[in-house]
């Protein structure tokens, strides 16, 4: 389990900075409601985001194999595809709404070239709207994997540790949730960033 332990210590190290990047995604995505503009950084962010998760599952991912645990390695795949295709929805998502509503300020509706760009982006947008949802999806059984493994092996770790590690899975989890109403999705970003501050306990096992 010490082999573990300092996977599960260099992944809580790493969740300092999720944590922080997802606050300010939280911002930003608040921010943006009032100003397209800002949304566009928010991009960015998740972009951020997306690179530094790939590289902190990492150490989850070898935690799962030195302990031979199937809900660990689970949890890293499914977190991996779920940030790749929400990320690549938002994009998608984003793009094609804002050249909607561009050429709905700017074009005549009902002319060929307004309608070409309605059926294109509003493609565009569906497709990213349902990225969407199916990474939410991969996310939240990524997070439900994660949580019952902190629950099934509590007794491997501190108790204040265990537990903490624990409910900052279930905070991601619901996270997940939230993005998948879309409306309630800003407030997601802010739950994964408790919970990645809950998370960061972890880096106390090393």
């Amino acid at each position: 389990m010490s082999d573990a332990n300092k996977d599960f210590s260099e992944f809580g190290k790493k969740a300092l900075i999720l944590a922080i990047l997802y606050l300010i995604a939280f911002i930003l995505a608040l921010i943006g409601w009032a100003n397209r503009w800002v949304s566009y950084a928010s991009l960015v962010v998740l972009i951020v985001i997306l690179v530094f998760l790939i590289i902190a599952v990492g150490s989850i991912g070898k935690a799962g194999s030195k302990l031979n645990n199937e809900d660990l390695r689970s949890f890293r795949t499914r977190i991996i595809v779920a940030a790749i295709l929400v990320t690549l929805g938002l994009i998608l998502a984003t793009v094609g709404y804002s050249v909607i509503m561009f050429t709905v300020q700017t074009d005549e509706p009902g002319s060929s070239a307004a309608i070409v760009n309605y059926i294109i982006f509003g493609i565009l947008l569906l497709i990213g709207i349902i990225l969407l949802i199916i990474g939410a999806i991969f996310e939240l059984l990524a997070w439900t994997d994660m949580k019952g493994f902190f629950r099934d092996n509590l007794s491997m770790f501190p108790e204040d540790v265990g537990k903490s590690a624990q409910t900052g899975s279930l905070l991601c989890m619901i996270g997940a949730i939230l993005t998948l109403t879309f409306v309630l999705a800003p407030f997601g970003y802010l739950l994964r960033a408790i919970g990645y501050f809950m998370l960061m306990k972890l880096k106390d096992l090393e």
